[in-house]
């Protein structure tokens, strides 16, 4: 998905080519508990504690962002991400494309439908990728605040507004 193919072209050849089958998901999701960064869940208490709203806005699948939003507390309507569907026989029939993550800009997107719905004053996007930087845009996040705790991207840390490596900043900043 480097950006010569439309974004929801490439995610639905990629999932084309495994069809992943709901059983198989299920497995995977048995086997493979969610990790979290370390002093995530302590980030998102305090920031539900001062009476923040938090969303996950992501690339990725409903099916593994769930478990790790219920470890967070973090309420399914404040979820956008990729829907995989299933047939009855919980064969793999596609995916959702009314998502706005489903497409290219869709983070950007999805924190301006946010923003819409909800008057927030003030909204910042706290990420590690282009696409998370893409949400710093009229309508949308007024700041943008890069996590390179997993990964270091320089080109995307050298726009972000803040970088950091913990969270520990981030909950300090809440005191």
């Amino acid at each position: 998905m480097g950006g010569s193919v439309p974004f929801e072209e490439a995610l639905a050849a990629r999932l084309s080519l495994f069809k992943p089958s709901l059983s198989k998901v299920d497995e995977y999701l048995q086997k493979t508990p969610p990790r979290l960064s370390p002093g995530i869940e302590e980030l998102v208490t305090k920031l539900r504690a001062n009476k923040i709203d938090v969303y996950l806005i992501s690339g990725g699948f409903r099916q593994m962002i769930n478990p790790v939003a219920s470890i967070l507390g973090i309420p399914r309507e404040n979820i956008f991400a990729n829907n995989l569907l299933f047939g009855n026989s919980g064969e793999f029939v596609g995916f959702d494309e009314k998502e706005p993550t489903s497409r290219s800009g869709g983070k950007a997107k999805a924190v301006q439908q946010i923003r819409k719905g909800r008057l927030y004053k003030t909204m910042a996007m706290i990420g590690d990728g282009a696409t998370d930087l893409e949400a710093r845009q009229p309508g949308g996040a007024d700041m943008f605040i890069c996590y390179a705790g997993v990964q270091l991207r320089k080109a995307v840390a050298a726009q972000a507004d803040w970088l950091v490596f913990n969270f520990e900043p981030l909950i300090n900043s809440l005191d």
